[in-house]
């Protein structure tokens, strides 16, 4: 196994407008630390990697450290993209990746120094040269410290979504299960996110509680649910409430608030008289029924699963692990486990056909790369990215079915939840906004509601998008695209319009790095 190695680059200060350079290149591996100051420090960072038969991890290298390195690639080379971000590719002997992949979290959760960026500016780097490096050591060594004790734990794989079906075969003892594009095609209708939803928008000046559910997916993981690639298709429901948790419906009803409706404007959950078709699991029929949120109009379709699935020993092995880990005050074992048990779920429904396979080849060589079936990508420099659809054989559809009902079980529980509680004003996927929480049962336990903060008021612009006011002055924030301040927030809510300017560009390898300015107005 190829040792494990760290690197990290420190650049310009992030300023609207500037693109930044390194000055500044770190390499780690696990005792001898080397630094690479000045103008040609990529160069020489890259030269002294490339002989070394190791793999390099970089946090978020993949959508920021890695793309200074693009013209020291090797013509030829062959790249691993996910979903924009650069997961792995090789400079000479060196494989390098990106750590976030297995790790999707700031470093700052773990440990992190702090230091004024200001000092990072070109006339004022050479007096901080010191501690500017120290800073970076410290950067790479508590990375290190994560992605050895992760390899330690869990081993090491590209994502942490492959990490987590490795383990769950191994605790199931079964195989990754196989279907069709024919079975995926038929049943995505049925597959949606987390709710989230705006009761109440504005200035919110009375006091109200932010409560979330603990382990939302996890516990919802521990019942059965749809499995195998048989299912039985008709028109009528079964009679046991069990045997309804194995199907997916599709009605035509009038729903209040219980299921999730595809528009123009992204996923809502009607709550009118009038009738929708609607394609819903068995979870959040029941719990529609067991509200009187639903009066159904006719049944067009009901799949019902002869198999089902349970992953309760995954999820036990490793909550049990996380607790455990809270206990010790183990930080790096907590993260391990709470995001590798919500990350399961959604490798099932993976979609190979949204899979390229990418090479780096010289800019001359675009048309007979062509010729072969490779697609221009973009220009890197002197080099050029091309990509081709990933062959078929290569990956396999797995099961959505999993993935479609235990969304559709958490989606339930939140809809009761929602339904037992008074005055609500927001909620997004496994946490609650609202006044009055006494009618639910608040405990620490596994799938039972907690209370995150107290709040004495907030503002509520829009999704994914409000700052609420604990009982201590700080906020809890969220501004999903943008990067707003509390007080930025509240102007939003308030009506007004903010003009949101980023610091930092977008690194893609489809074009420059640009930024994105950004009129944010309530939504």
């Amino acid at each position: 196994m190829r040792d494990i190695c760290i690197a990290d680059c420190e650049t310009d200060p992030f300023k609207y407008g500037r693109v930044p350079k390194p000055f500044l290149w770190g390499y780690y591996d696990g005792s001898m630390f080397v630094p690479f100051w000045g103008k040609n420090c990529t160069t020489r960072f890259v030269n002294y990697v490339k002989q070394k038969t190791i793999i390099l991890f970089a946090h978020n290298g993949g959508k920021f450290d890695w793309h200074f390195v693009f013209k020291h690639f090797d013509p030829f080379t062959k790249v691993i993209i996910i979903t924009g971000r650069i997961a792995l590719f090789r400079i000479g002997n060196c494989e390098l990746r990106d750590s976030f992949s297995i790790l999707p979290f700031a470093l700052e959760k773990y440990k992190k120094v702090d230091i004024d960026y200001a000092k990072f500016e070109t006339d004022q780097r050479d007096k901080y040269k010191k501690e500017i490096i120290e800073y970076l050591r410290y950067d790479c060594k508590y990375l290190y410290e994560l992605v050895n004790k992760f390899r330690e734990t869990l081993g090491i794989n590209l994502t942490i979504a492959c990490t987590a079906l490795k383990h769950w075969r191994k605790i199931s003892k079964q195989k990754s299960p196989t279907t069709t594009s024919y079975f995926y095609d038929y049943l995505k209708p049925y597959y949606y996110g987390g709710r989230v939803e705006c009761f109440e928008k504005g200035i919110i000046k009375k006091p109200f509680y932010y409560i979330d559910i603990n382990s939302a997916y996890p516990f919802a993981m521990l019942s059965d649910h749809p499995y195998g690639d048989k299912f039985n298709v008709d028109n009528k429901l079964p009679k046991k409430t069990e045997d309804i948790k194995r199907c997916f419906v599709h009605i035509k009803a009038k729903s209040l608030g219980a299921f999730p409706y595809r528009t123009k404007h992204g996923l809502q959950f009607p709550c009118d008289n009038k009738v929708r078709d609607y394609f819903i699991t068995g979870h959040e029929l029941i719990a529609a029924k067991e509200a009187n949120a639903v009066k159904i109009k006719k049944v067009v379709e009901v799949c019902t699963f002869y198999e089902t699935v349970s992953f309760a020993d995954f999820v036990n092995k490793f909550y049990s692990l996380k607790l455990q880990a809270k206990n010790d005050d183990r930080k790096d074992v907590y993260l391990f486990c709470k995001y590798l048990l919500n990350s399961l779920y959604g490798k099932f429904a993976a979609d190979y056909r949204n899979y390229f396979e990418y090479q780096v080849i010289e800019k001359k060589y675009i048309q007979a790369a062509a010729q072969d079936g490779w697609i221009f990508n973009s220009i890197l420099g002197d080099l050029a990215l091309v990509q081709k659809p990933a062959e078929a054989g290569k990956f396999n559809f797995y099961n959505i079915a999993v993935s479609i009902s235990i969304t559709g079980a958490v989606r339930a529980n939140l809809f009761r939840a929602l339904k037992q509680v008074e005055n609500p004003l927001y909620c997004d996927t496994d946490s609650i906004a609202c006044r009055d929480i006494r009618n639910l049962n608040i405990s620490k336990n596994l799938g039972q509601w907690s209370i995150v903060a107290k709040c004495t008021g907030g503002a509520i612009a829009g999704k994914k998008l409000y700052a609420f006011r604990k009982t201590d002055r700080k906020y809890i924030t969220a501004s999903k695209g943008v990067s707003l301040t509390a007080r930025q927030i509240y102007r939003v809510a308030a009506g007004n319009i903010v003009k949101y300017e980023p610091i930092s560009p977008t690194f893609s390898v489809q074009k420059p790095p640009c930024f994105t300015p950004r009129n944010v107005r309530m939504t």
